[in-house]
């Protein structure tokens, strides 16, 4: 999940949130974001991760910091 976050930002996708669940499940991690589709129009798309703890905080703080620099 946190490859796949850095990789969204530097193609220049807007993340609009990002999610962690406690647990081991299979899919306890999300990332949510848009991007304009061919036409100009605003699409969100969602993909669904397996985390553990430590890459879910690394994808936290840098979601953090990432807000923190678009100035929202």
């Amino acid at each position: 999940m946190y490859k796949r976050l850095l990789y969204l930002v530097a193609e220049g996708f807007e993340i609009c949130s990002i999610s962690g669940y406690d647990g081991d499940t299979p899919e306890n991690g999300q990332i949510l974001y848009r991007f304009r589709n061919a036409g100009g129009q605003w699409r969100l798309r969602s993909e669904q991760f397996h985390v553990d703890g430590r890459e879910s905080e690394a994808c936290g703080e840098f979601f953090i910091e990432y807000i923190q620099n678009r100035g929202v």
